[in-house]
């Protein structure tokens, strides 16, 4: 056990109500298990039957409470000596087991979109012990939105996947000869831009580009690609590493992002990329260090720096170089180190 972790008197009880598995409970199981590993006494609130609580089964010291809705979650907290917010959905839990039962909370925030403009929502807000964005244009935004502690900025971690060979070289056997320009994301053009990359692959028909992801977009992303034959959907994979793997570079162009985490993954697999300067995107792709940012919704400026860093392999060597030295910076066990000193703070 760390020192830290020995000086916690209590219980640090993780709430996400979410349905389904996506970036923010991935994140909260990569924290609950690290936190593990360190002796951490921990609870978990989240909904029955959801991918997060059978996941966590494993873990033999958890203290799980599967929960039905927001009441049933407050009631959960009860004893618990700092409850923690994960997700939108859980805030107003977290505050009712404090009204209820006198239990502190904090608030991880990870999305950019703005926190409903009411009274409670701002007071959910104020009466949080912390407050914590994983990017600093959300904990910015945090601030602006009502006064109270200032925000701290913790990033999510990456999952260090290996990739499969195997499936790399049938993927680019698949892509063909060209260079391939790959993207990971929901397919949710107003958010991600992805019709950018398609006009982008446009005017570059020796380039590759491949989608991977699903999304209530997809079709018609696939209608204004239609007739390319230089732009490939993958859909819905399991296998994201392998596919990460099998690009030459990555482009995310997104037009608003909270931190992007898909980034950490594709510097973990030592990748050149490009993304827009937007959100919290510039906090970890810095500008002609380990990638290149183009303004947000400029679809020649992507293009430009797609052309620049294909054409660049000294470039691409570099950037490759710079990733494979700052991923140790968001590693699980480095985000674990910041929020356990945050507890410690609460907690002391």
């Amino acid at each position: 056990m760390s020192n830290s972790a020995s000086q916690l008197n209590g219980v640090i009880a993780h709430v996400n109500l979410a349905r389904g598995y996506r970036g923010g409970e991935r994140q909260t199981e990569l924290l609950i298990r690290e936190l593990a590993k360190r002796g951490v006494r921990q609870r978990l609130v989240a909904r029955t039957g959801e991918p997060l609580i059978v996941r966590l089964a494993d873990e033999a010291t958890l203290d799980r409470r599967a929960v039905g809705g927001i009441v049933g979650a407050a009631r959960a907290l009860k004893g618990a000596s700092l409850a923690h917010a994960h997700e939108g959905r859980c805030v107003q839990a977290t505050a009712l087991a404090r009204w209820l039962s006198g239990v502190p909370y904090i608030i991880t925030r990870r999305v950019v979109r703005p926190i409903s403009d009411n009274l409670i929502m701002r007071r959910v807000y104020g009466k949080a012990a912390a407050r914590v964005g994983i990017s600093s244009s959300i904990a910015d935004a945090m601030e602006a939105y009502v006064p109270g502690p200032k925000p701290h900025v913790i990033p999510s971690a990456v999952t260090p996947v290996a990739p499969d060979k195997t499936h790399v070289r049938a993927l680019r056997e698949r892509w063909g000869t060209k260079p391939v320009v790959g993207h990971v994301g929901a397919l949710i053009g107003y958010q991600k831009g992805q019709p950018l990359l398609i006009e982008a692959a446009r005017t570059r028909p020796g380039v590759a580009f491949v989608f991977v992801g699903s999304g209530p977009d997809e079709d018609d992303l696939r209608a204004q690609a239609a007739g390319l034959d230089n732009v490939h959907f993958t859909g819905q994979v399991d296998d994201v590493a392998s596919h990460l793997a099998s690009f030459d570079l990555f482009a995310f162009p997104s037009l608003f992002e909270g931190l992007g985490s898909i980034l950490l993954d594709a510097m973990f697999l030592e990748l050149p990329i490009v993304a827009a300067r937007t959100g919290g995107i510039p906090d970890i792709i810095k500008h002609d260090n380990n990638g290149l940012l183009v303004p947000t919704d400029d679809a020649p400026a992507l293009g430009a720096a797609i052309d620049r860093l294909l054409g660049d392999a000294e470039l691409q060597t570099r950037f490759a170089q710079a990733n494979r030295e700052a991923i140790g910076d968001y590693s699980a066990s480095r985000m674990a180190d910041r929020y356990l000193a945050l507890y410690t703070e609460l907690m002391a």
